[in-house]
């Protein structure tokens, strides 16, 4: 049994709440990629839009699913 759609979703899911963790990156300027701090590995969430397949696509996935049901 194939799983794409719930995949996809759970993908773009994930993506995105990274991104949101990113945003305080770019609040904090250059403390925010420091290795001393909290926020050091929310430098690179922007990877996780693109490295399972972008989110846009992920999307189309989920849209061509939906349309089969």
């Amino acid at each position: 049994m194939r799983h794409s759609k719930e995949s996809a979703m759970a993908k773009v899911y994930a993506s995105e709440v990274a991104m949101r963790g990113g945003e305080g990156v770019q609040i904090h300027g250059g403390t925010g990629t420091s290795r001393s701090t909290r926020r050091s590995g929310t430098s690179d969430a922007k990877i996780t839009e693109i490295y399972e397949g972008t989110s846009e696509i992920q999307r189309l996935v989920i849209a061509s699913a939906l349309l089969k049901e």
